[in-house]
């Protein structure tokens, strides 16, 4: 039981010396940003970075000397790259700091990815006891990392909102309200007149599949002071077939099936056999 004991304790203690290790050395490259899908035409930032910790020990490389470079395009699902898809296209890095690219999407709906190719030149000098220097190469492996972006075409929802009050309404601020998620992008501010009507929409940026889909619009401080018809009111959509399609499609073959046999019916010839001989 002692031994076991021991045994995990030795464990542990290495562990304990080997994780925070792995959190100090080794590079470390990445893609980040708020939007995965963007809509057609649409530009939107990305944060690179790239890290290198690998040789932090000024003993064993001293003198070090590291440049870091990128290469950055924006690709579509044939591996094709997109022109002027991504700006910077190139640069240098500093280690650990990050950099903005831009995406500019294509006019053609897909699935694209980001592409980032990290370089990095790495050497350390070492001068002996006579003052003699010998600089050291280092063979830092090439880097690259992708993120996934689709791009669609983005679906247009539209509301028309009147004010019954009778007062006029100014800077009205209303959100726009998709499957129950408020869509934070969406802020709008209306100006009605007493008894007028207005009609705003939102461009919504999705790559949700194929169904049924509800919006509302909604007062952005939650309440609704004025009387305004159409505020809150749901609205149901599809994207792509509605769940009607099938049972259209089959009442359209079976309008036609019947439609032949009526033709083929009333078209058929009917023999005639003439009247029965009297027996005589």
């Amino acid at each position: 039981m002692k031994t076991a004991t021991a045994a995990i304790a030795v464990l542990a203690v290495l562990a304990l010396c080997i994780v925070p290790m792995q959190g100090v050395y080794g590079d470390f490259a990445d893609i980040t940003g708020e939007k995965n899908v963007i809509g057609v035409g649409d530009d939107a930032d990305y944060q690179i970075i790239y890290t290198n910790h690998d040789y932090d020990d000024a003993e064993t490389y001293p003198n070090l000397s590291m440049s870091i470079e990128y290469d950055a395009k924006l690709v579509d699902e044939d591996g094709d790259t997109v022109s002027n898809g991504v700006s910077p296209s190139s640069g240098d890095l500093d280690n650990g700091t990050a950099e903005t690219l831009t995406v500019s999407a294509p006019d053609d709906a897909g699935r694209y990815r980001l592409v980032v190719e990290y370089t990095v030149d790495a050497s350390y000098t070492v001068t002996d006891e006579e003052g003699n220097t010998t600089t050291e190469n280092l063979d830092v492996p090439v880097r690259t990392e992708e993120f996934p972006i689709a791009v669609v075409e983005p679906v247009t929802l539209s509301v028309t909102l009147s004010n019954s009050s009778g007062e006029p309404l100014r800077g009205y601020g209303v959100y726009f309200y998709v499957d129950g998620q408020m869509m934070e992008d969406s802020y709008t501010v209306i100006n009605l007149e007493g008894d007028g009507t207005t009609t705003i929409s939102y461009e919504w940026i999705t790559d949700a599949g194929n169904g049924s889909h509800e919006f509302r619009v909604e007062a952005a401080d939650g309440g609704n002071m004025v009387d305004i018809v159409g505020l809150g009111e749901s609205h149901t959509f599809y994207l792509g077939d509605n769940d009607y399609t099938w049972i259209i499609v089959l009442l359209v073959v079976v309008i036609v099936l019947l439609v032949l046999v009526m033709v083929w019916v009333y078209r058929k010839p009917v023999k005639n056999y003439g009247k029965p001989k009297s027996r005589r």
